[in-house]
């Protein structure tokens, strides 16, 4: 499914085709395997027990000014700083004609991150799951009641999974198909940045009570495949280019 080879820079070091299972089977069998470990298997809890005093009923690092302000209200203005940065950047390449091959990378990550953003937001007005903080078992008033499980009616309306905060890290996974396609040698090194703050983010909630790591788990898999989505309409689909055919020689060539 990969016609990347036809617009890379270095299309030398972009011969090998993305396959379904790298894409799509390997990272879907861990998504469900790990979402089974942490939701049903109890993992959840037993991390963000961690970062809970059972003594005093709260989570200490809730409001505290590294984790509240600097990571999670400045980690938030970092990204839409960046976000609107990369916007302005694929705005101007419609105007100044040396960058216009910066146009459809700089398209493809936009628009992904945009998918994943919005996406995410919306999906935690959909699933009804409480955060944490929330739950009897960690201070809070409501009852845990897990994916498999009906919430009553009258039970309040929880909007915390998947996880927000952590989409805009994990929105990153972009940059890894933009390094893979233009010819890069190492793209895998591409996935740092996501991996690096959409983990510090995920993290960061979790010590603060706001999200299980299976919430932010799923947040990874959901941005994973919107960036892959987002890359087989901008470049898998486009054609490749017929090899020139090479016409045999007829018996009537010889005559002349």
């Amino acid at each position: 499914m990969d016609t990347c080879k036809s617009v890379a820079p270095n299309a030398a070091w972009a011969h090998k085709p993305f396959s379904l299972a790298e894409l799509v089977v390997w990272p879907t069998v861990a998504y469900f395997y790990s979402l089974a470990v942490l939701h049903i298997g109890g993992g959840d809890e037993w991390i963000v027990s961690a970062f809970y005093d059972p003594q005093r009923h709260v989570f200490p690092l809730k409001h505290n000014f590294w984790t509240q302000t600097v990571v999670h209200d400045g980690g938030h203005e970092l990204m839409l700083v960046v976000g609107i940065v990369l916007l302005g950047f694929l705005l101007t390449t419609m105007w100044i004609q040396r960058w216009r091959h910066l146009r459809r990378p700089l398209a493809f990550i936009v628009l992904s991150m945009a998918a994943c953003v919005i996406t995410i937001n919306l999906g935690k007005q959909v699933t009804n799951m409480d955060c944490p903080w929330d739950l009897t078992e960690f201070g809070g008033q409501r009852v845990h009641y897990t994916l498999l499980q009906d919430k009553p009616d009258e039970a309040p309306r929880g909007h915390c999974f998947p996880g927000g905060h952590s989409s805009s890290g994990f929105a990153l996974f972009a940059l890894f198909f933009v390094a893979r396609c233009y010819g890069y040698r190492r793209p895998s090194i591409a996935l740092l940045p996501a991996f690096a703050i959409g983990g510090s983010f995920a993290l960061d909630q979790w010590a603060r009570g706001a999200h299980f790591p299976s919430h932010d788990l799923t947040t990874a898999y959901v941005c994973w495949m919107i960036a892959l989505a987002v890359y087989w309409r901008l470049y898998a689909r486009e054609p490749r280019a017929e090899p020139p055919v090479n016409k045999a020689p007829s018996e009537f060539d010889d005559d002349q």
